[in-house]
């Protein structure tokens, strides 16, 4: 596993295209935010301790996160066969590790880690493991037709957590 510092190049991170990307192991959630040309301002927000939210609909679970004075964001949570069956964490609070990346250029800005509140971690456990097995293009078309009902900030007043 890569160990990566702020303010280094990575050529990974390079993209030239906003999105997240998700990766789960025993030890944490791993959330790369790529962003291009993150400001200072998207930087310090996301140094503050977020919110986390769960929202379930139609075999997807999205997590649901909120910076301070930044927007809501969605992170559909689909993970395979394989990685639900490697995936065990029994502590009370699960460590979503956060890295924001430029995608134009691979410089890393932030590099953190924060935990998820206990009942949070709970449900994220328990909806990695029971999430049915369906094919990518199945979970794409679930996840597009959500995101075509429903907002983050929508999703978040109907979600598991509490709002801000």
């Amino acid at each position: 596993m890569t160990k990566y510092e702020t303010g280094k190049i990575y050529k990974e991170f390079i993209t030239n295209n906003e999105g997240i990307i998700a990766s789960l192991n025993h030890e944490a959630l791993t959330l790369k935010f790529l962003w291009k040309n993150p400001d200072s301002h998207i930087v310090d927000c996301m140094l503050q301790e977020p919110f986390f939210q769960l929202y379930f609909k139609n075999d997807i679970m999205f997590l649901l996160i909120k910076f301070n004075e930044l927007k809501w964001v969605d992170i559909p949570c689909f993970f395979t066969k394989n990685t639900k069956n490697l995936f065990y964490f029994e502590s009370d609070n699960l460590p979503c590790k956060i890295l924001l990346a430029n995608s134009n250029t691979g410089k890393l800005f932030l590099n953190q880690t924060y935990f998820m509140p206990k009942g949070i971690s709970k449900a994220f456990v328990q909806g990695v493991h029971t999430q049915k097995d369906i094919s990518k293009k199945t979970v794409i078309e679930k996840i597009n037709t959500i995101r075509s009902s429903y907002s983050a900030s929508e999703m978040s007043r109907l979600s598991l957590g509490n709002s801000k």
